[in-house]
């Protein structure tokens, strides 16, 4: 008897539930954006957002080196003081060449293919430390592809001081791993 009494109740309490937890479109969407394909356009928008901060990073200190370089030359015609005007058109190449970043190599569709596809963007970047070191420093210890495929399988967390611990990564097979580890090199 009491179960007839308490059914009713409890699909007006559902119902009001359904009406409250979804009531608006408004809160569909915003659960969409955090929740739901909206997060997609999220993470790609703050991953545009960082490429074009670290783009803009670079090119002001040159621009700074570059003054100075270009202010002698604009008066007197490129003369020095001794009417020398090699020593100012040697040197004026010289102050840009030091002061400009390393070239950065992109990264091959095939090899970006891989790295999605077993995640490792997640905590690696090609020249950027994210929260593993960045893939043109793995480059610099002169790792071989063999090497590299043990890591990934068996990491060593003592061949990295200062980064958290690599999870293994058993499950990645070791022909994608060594097409990786080949273009790690290649940096």
């Amino acid at each position: 008897m009491t179960i007839k009494k308490s059914t009713p109740l409890a699909l007006v309490a559902l119902a009001v539930f359904l009406l409250i937890g979804c009531s608006s479109q408004e809160d569909k969407d915003k659960y969409d954006h955090y929740y739901g394909s909206g997060s997609k356009s999220r993470e790609e928008t703050a991953l545009v957002a960082l490429q074009n901060e670290r783009k803009n990073q670079p090119a002001t200190p040159p621009v700074q080196a570059a003054a100075p370089a270009a202010a002698p030359a604009a008066g007197d015609s490129g003369k020095t003081a001794s009417g020398d005007t090699a020593a100012v058109a040697s040197a004026a190449p010289a102050a840009p060449a030091a002061a400009t970043p390393p070239k950065r190599k992109p990264v091959p569709a095939d090899v970006s293919a891989l790295l999605n596809k077993h995640a490792c963007f997640a905590c690696h970047q090609a020249y950027d430390k994210v929260i593993g070191p960045a893939y043109s420093e793995v480059a610099k210890k002169k790792y071989t592809a063999d090497q590299i495929v043990e890591l990934v399988h068996n990491p060593k967390p003592e061949h990295w001081p200062g980064y958290p611990p690599m999870a293994p990564l058993a499950h990645v097979p070791k022909a994608d791993i060594v097409v990786i580890a080949n273009w790690i090199n290649s940096l």
